[in-house]
C-alpha cells in the first residue's frame, strides 16, 4: 500500500517541476485595510480600529489607511477630552493629535486622493473636524498643497501666532485686524510692537524702530512622542538675510497650528 502511494506522489512532483513550478501557489493574505473597513461600515470601530492596526503594521505607508485610523480614532475617543483627568498636553495619548498625526501623514504620501476624502468626512472624523485643533491643522494643509486663496484662509483679518525659543516662555504674537502686530506680556496685557500688511502670499511686518520686511507663509512639521510622530503647522518666516538673534518675536519663526499655548 505504501509503495502505490509513494509512486504518484513523486510522479506529480515531477509534473510540477517540468512545467516550472517550485513552489505551491498560495492564496492572496486578505487586505486588513479593506476588512477594517468594511467593519466601519457596519458600525464596529474596535474590531475595524485593530485591522488599520495591522494593515499600517503591514505597509506604514498606506495612506488610506492613515485616514481611516484617524476616523476610528475620533469615534472610539470623541468626548473623552471632557473628563477630568484627560491630560490634554500628554501628545502621545491624546486621540485629536493622533489622528492629526495619521491625516498629517496620510496628505504628505497622497494629497490629491486623500484631502477631498478628509473635506467630505461627515461621520468618521466629524468630532475632530469640530475642534479647534483641526481647524488650525486646514490652514496648514492649505498652505502645504498651495490651495488658492491661502492668504485670506490662514490670515484671515486676524490671526494668533506663537513665537517659540528654547528655553524661553511662549509669545503671543497677534496680526490685528486694525494691521497692528500686538505682543501679549506674561500678565495678559497686550502692547503694540509694529504693523504689517498683506504682501503677495505671505505678509510685510514693520517692527516699531525696526525696517519693514516680507515674511513668507510656509508649512512645517510639529513632531512629538519622541520624533515618531508629527502634524502640520503654518509657519511664518522672515524672508532675506536673518537678523541677530535674541529672544524678540522679531527674528521668526512664528508658528500658528494645532498646539494649544498652554502646552508649549
Amino acid at each position: 500500500m505504501a509503495t502505490f502511494l509513494t509512486a504518484p506522489t513523486r510522479a506529480s512532483l515531477f509534473l510540477l517541476l517540468s512545467l516550472g513550478f517550485t513552489r505551491p501557489v498560495l492564496a492572496k493574505a486578505p487586505d486588513a485595510n479593506a476588512q477594517g473597513f468594511a467593519a466601519y461600515n457596519k458600525g464596529d470601530y474596535a474590531k475595524a480600529h485593530a485591522l488599520f492596526e495591522k494593515a499600517l503594521k503591514q505597509d506604514p505607508s498606506n495612506a488610506f489607511a492613515r485616514l481611516n485610523r484617524a476616523r476610528t480614532t475620533t469615534l472610539l475617543n470623541q468626548g473623552k477630552e471632557d473628563a477630568d483627568d484627560f491630560d490634554y498636553c500628554a501628545f502621545e495619548s491624546n486621540w485629536m493629535y493622533l489622528a492629526l498625526a495619521d491625516l498629517s501623514v496620510a496628505v504628505e504620501k497622497d494629497a490629491q486622493a486623500l484631502l477631498p476624502k478628509i473635506d467630505e468626512d461627515s461621520k468618521g472624523l466629524k468630532a475632530l473636524k469640530a475642534s479647534d485643533e483641526y481647524k488650525k491643522w486646514r490652514k496648514a494643509i492649505s498652505v502645504f498643497v498651495k490651495e488658492k486663496g491661502i492668504q485670506e484662509k490662514v490670515l484671515g483679518t486676524t490671526s494668533d501666532w506663537w513665537f517659540l525659543q528654547p528655553g524661553q516662555i511662549p509669545k503671543s504674537i497677534t496680526l490685528a485686524a486694525d494691521k497692528r502686530v500686538m505682543e501679549t506680556q506674561q500678565d495678559m496685557s497686550e502692547h503694540s510692537t509694529g504693523k504689517w500688511r498683506p504682501l503677495g502670499s505671505g505678509v510685510e511686518i514693520t517692527p516699531d524702530k525696526k525696517p519693514a520686511r516680507p515674511w513668507k507663509l510656509l508649512a512645517g512639521k510639529y513632531y512629538f512622542d519622541q520624533g515618531q510622530r508629527f502634524f502640520f503647522e503654518v509657519r511664518l518666516e522672515p524672508d532675506g538675510e536673518p537678523t541677530p538673534a535674541d529672544d524678540s518675536w522679531k527674528m521668526g519663526p512664528l508658528s500658528l497650528g494645532p498646539l494649544s499655548g498652554d502646552c508649549l
